[in-house]
């Protein structure tokens, strides 16, 4: 320790050179959580989120203590033992109390010491409550001030010990009677509790906290030994170790004895040593105690008589045991401990490992078409992406992406053989597959389709993936774009059969250069046949181009509700009619025809273009809305 002034506390950010975006932004993020709210700090928020390459730790924040100028008596102790310590030979590294520069002390100058250590503390505060109170604010356990000298002796009772019992022999048994008396000052209550947590665990394992049991008053004394004895296991010879330990003058040692002995007899009083009986001498017990006899066998039938005796019940569980270690299939187990790893790990990069490993024994599983065993192993990664996909989505990520290797081209066609094959246990084998992969299947899919080679399976592939597109879709909206127009008009194709929540998805590809993809893209809309889908179907008719007439024939599979609706509203739009007056007629004549809802008001608007001679096509409009209406 040095004195010093005091130093604002700040948090100090460590950032590796190879700290990715992910940990980069997982850092800000916990940055401002913890500014809002102290619990948790911003390391545990790090570690909870899997960053490891940003260390943050606490600036250097030493506290202060103020001693002000000692008495010149206790500077000179302090002199003293400096020098004793310093001429005392050195083995083996210097082991800290505290770290280094933990705790800096404010003293007058007039004091000329250049530094202090804990022991210098203890000698110049002189008093063992307030030197108490001290380390609990090294530790920062009192920080706020509320702990009472009593309180801090109580916590850090068994450091003040350690730092008294570095002293000088006389120095020491000066600091250990105050540290005594201070004790005994303690409510009893609070006394006893001390006494039993650690002076007297202390005096039993040799270690310094037991030492200030020697300067008690003998009653006291015996009173503390006596609490030895309120344990269930314990026995007279414990005293007489603890007696031992102390290392009292033998005359003491007897008047200790004699108050325990009475406490022993219900208070009584204590019996002349000559009278006392052999079985009650506390020197035979602690002799009986560490007397080892390695001539005879021993007899472990007394054992039957405890609750832990190995009775019929016993044996008939541990068989079951062995039964059960026997019958446990290692893979499965291991793939369920991965499972709960994966779970508290929120390391993305840790949680690609234990995939990679998990993936091991699925292939395992698979070799040995052990089909169900597969599908129950797998439903729970699924259910554990699925629970963490709000609070971890990069593990989730993680998760998904190693889950779907597993999905070869190879494993993809045996799928496929499951669901062709004449065994309805075949066939019940090839759904739980697929429902317990989910999503994370379609990859094996994909490549199945991308692969020219493979066009015989793709025949029965397709049908198969349109079955079961609701499930299948978000995983191959993933796969959309990056395999070439073939893949990409599959892939629309099951979307189409999946349902309403796919528009937006599908009308990314009306764009395409292919046209038959933007085909197919129309085709699925329609039979998506959503409000969505309709308006979607409609732009294109709108824009016109070789493409329109695809997009008219799509309109009219849409439900009549939609198809109408949407043909209102092309034919309201003057610019419309008047850019497209052909589309204009083939619309209103096919739905004149189909008879899918009432156009008159439209037809009426329509008539008023009859006028405009100059433009033939416009006329020709007119005229159609005008003899479809008056019939």
């Amino acid at each position: 320790m040095n004195h010093a002034s005091h130093r604002t506390p700040r948090e100090l950010h460590l950032l590796h050179p190879t700290s990715a975006p992910r940990d980069l932004a997982h850092f800000c993020t916990d940055l401002i959580q913890c500014e809002q709210r102290s619990d948790p700090t911003l390391a545990e928020l790090l570690v909870e989120h899997g960053v490891d390459t940003i260390v943050a730790r606490m600036a250097h924040r030493p506290e202060v203590l103020d001693l002000g100028l000692p008495a010149e008596p206790l500077r000179a102790v302090v002199g003293r033992e400096q020098q004793r310590r310093k001429a005392a030979p050195v083995s083996g590294p210097v082991d800290y109390l505290y770290p280094p520069e933990k705790g800096w002390v404010r003293l007058d100058p007039a004091a000329s010491l250049e530094s202090i250590s804990l022991v210098d503390l203890a000698v110049l505060v002189n008093d063992p409550a307030d030197v108490a109170a001290m380390l609990l604010r090294l530790t920062d356990d009192g920080s706020n001030g509320a702990v009472s000298g009593e309180q801090a002796l109580e916590q850090k009772f068994a450091d003040v010990a350690m730092l008294f019992s570095a002293l000088d022999g006389h120095l020491a048994r000066l600091m250990f009677e105050k540290l005594a008396r201070a004790v005994l000052a303690i409510e009893p209550e609070r006394r006893t509790a001390l006494l039993r947590r650690t002076i007297l665990p202390g005096l039993l394992d040799g270690r310094a906290d037991g030492a200030v049991l020697r300067d008690f008053p003998d009653p006291d004394l015996a009173e503390s030994l006596c609490l030895l004895l309120e344990l269930e296991t314990a026995a007279p010879e414990v005293v007489d170790a603890a007696l031992n330990r102390l290392d009292l003058p033998s005359d003491r040692r007897q008047a200790v004895v004699s108050l325990v002995e009475h406490r022993l007899h219900g208070g009584s009083a204590p019996a002349p040593a000559q009278s006392r009986g052999t079985d009650q001498n506390v020197d035979r017990f602690a002799r009986r105690l560490v007397e080892v006899d390695a001539t005879g066998g021993k007899n472990f039938a007394e054992f039957a008589a405890f609750d832990l005796s190995i009775d019929e019940h016993t044996v008939d569980a541990i068989h079951s045991v062995r039964r059960m270690i026997a019958a446990a299939d290692t893979t499965l187990d291991q793939l369920d401990c991965l499972r709960r790893l994966v779970r508290l790990e929120p390391n993305p990069g840790l949680v690609t490992a234990f995939m990679r490993r998990a993936l091991d024994l699925f292939g395992e599983l698979d070799r040995a078409e052990r089909w169900r065993d597969l599908a129950a192993a797998a439903a729970p990664y699924r259910d554990l992406a699925r629970d963490l996909a709000e609070a971890r989505p990069d593990a989730v990520e993680a998760m998904t992406a190693a889950i779907g290797e597993h999905w070869t081209k190879a494993r993809t066609v045996a799928l496929l053989g499951l669901q062709q094959s004449d065994s309805e246990e075949a066939r019940t084998a090839a759904r739980q597959l697929l429902d317990a992969f989910g999503p994370s299947i379609a990859r094996g899919f994909v490549e199945l389709l991308a692969d020219p080679t493979e066009q015989a399976a793709t025949k029965l592939l397709l049908p198969f993936m349109c079955d079961h597109a609701a499930l299948l879709a978000p995983g191959l909206v993933a796969r959309l774009g990056g395999e070439g127009p073939l893949v990409d008009r599959a892939i629309i194709r099951v979307l189409g059969f999946a349902g309403a929540g796919y528009e937006s998805t599908i009308s990314t590809l009306l764009t395409s250069q292919d046209e038959q993809t933007v085909r197919t893209a129309l085709r699925a809309l329609a039979r998506i046949g959503t409000a969505k889908a309709a308006a979607l179907v409609t732009s294109q008719i709108d824009k016109g181009g070789s493409i329109a007439r695809a997009a008219e024939e799509a309109l009219w599979h849409f439900p009549p509700q939609q198809t109408i609706h949407q043909i209102r509203d092309l034919l309201g739009r003057r610019e419309f009619v008047v850019q497209h007056p052909d589309t204009v007629v083939r619309l209103i004549e096919r739905a004149s025809a189909s008879g899918i809802g009432d156009l008159n008001n439209v037809l009426e608007e329509l008539e008023a273009l009859r006028f405009r001679v100059w433009k033939p096509e416009l006329v020709r409009v007119a005229l159609k809305a005008r003899g479809l209406r008056t019939r």
